[in-house]
Order: structure tokens, then C-alpha cells, then sequence
């Protein structure tokens, strides 16, 4: 059991140790990864949640699950939980002829909100910075597809950081 621990923290150590590396390589941290949309005042979590799910409708893109964290965190613990949700949005299509190309390049979908209430109290939507798109060296048409897509993800975002439905 020791050996095996002893390698996940060697393993955990290289990831981080690599993941440093190609960053500095690369010319990016972690933080260009993402992107964070402050929610106007006033709008709660639970109304970020479904303005999403309703906004996708709209823009033609299959809500495909809802992940309502905080109320397992609540399950767990047996204490209340701050707004923790992640939304999965897709395009089945397009990440059928992303995963075409190269399986890796599903990971750029632009596919994934996460809606937090912030330790500060203000409700924020993190989601994939639409810029990584362009770093993957993807065939021009899949790169326009998830550049539509990311383009849908924004409007959904736009619209629910007003508390639009």
C-alpha cells in the first residue's frame, strides 16, 4: 500500500512538474484557461441554472445534464453549501467530427458552465476560454465548428449573466 502511494505523490508530482513546463513552454498559465462572468446583482444561482438551461433551448444546443453540487456537498457534510453547479451543453455532431480528427480534440469543446457563488457572495459562470480553440492545430473546418459552438456557449452566458430566459 506504501509503494503504491509513494507512486501516486511521484505521479501527482511529474503531472504538476509537466503541466508547469508545457505552461511556460507554451506561453500560458492556468489562468487563460478559463474565463469568469460575474452574474448582475440580485440574480441567484438557482435562476443563473435555469436561465442556462432555457438559453440553450433557444440557441439549439442539447442541455444535456445538470450537476447541482452544492446540494451533494450538502448530502455529505450535513451543512448548507454556497451555489455550486456545472452544466454540460453539447453538440453531438460537431464533437463526433472533432473526435474524428483526434480524440484529444473533444477537450476543447467549449462545453461545460460551472455557476459558483463565490466565497464573496457574487455568483460568477467559469467556463473554457474560446481561445484555446485556436491553440489546438485543428483542421480549419472542426476549428470554425467549436468556434460556432463557443460563440452559442457565450450567448447562452451573455444572456444568463442577466438572468435572461
Amino acid at each position: 500500500m506504501k509503494k503504491v502511494f509513494r507512486s501516486l505523490i511521484a505521479l501527482g508530482f511529474t503531472l504538476s512538474v509537466s503541466l508547469s513546463a508545457f505552461q511556460a513552454n507554451a506561453g500560458f498559465g492556468f489562468n487563460d484557461l478559463y474565463v469568469a462572468t460575474d452574474v448582475e446583482a440580485g440574480i441567484t444561482g438557482a435562476d443563473v441554472d435555469e436561465s442556462i438551461k432555457q438559453l440553450a433551448i433557444s440557441e439549439g444546443i442539447l442541455h444535456v445534464a445538470m450537476f447541482p453540487l452544492s446540494k451533494q456537498v450538502e448530502k455529505v457534510t450535513g451543512s448548507p453549501y454556497r451555489h455550486l453547479s456545472i452544466h454540460n451543453i453539447c453538440d453531438a455532431k460537431t464533437a463526433s467530427l472533432l473526435a474524428d480528427v483526434s480524440d484529444a480534440f473533444v477537450i476543447v469543446m467549449p462545453c461545460r458552465i460551472a455557476v459558483v457563488e463565490g466565497k464573496d457572495g457574487v455568483v460568477r459562470m467559469w467556463s473554457m476560454n474560446p481561445a484555446m480553440i485556436t491553440m489546438m492545430q485543428m483542421p480549419e473546418e472542426q476549428q470554425r465548428l467549436a468556434k460556432m459552438i463557443a460563440g452559442k456557449m457565450q450567448n447562452i452566458i451573455n444572456g444568463a449573466a442577466e438572468g435572461a430566459f
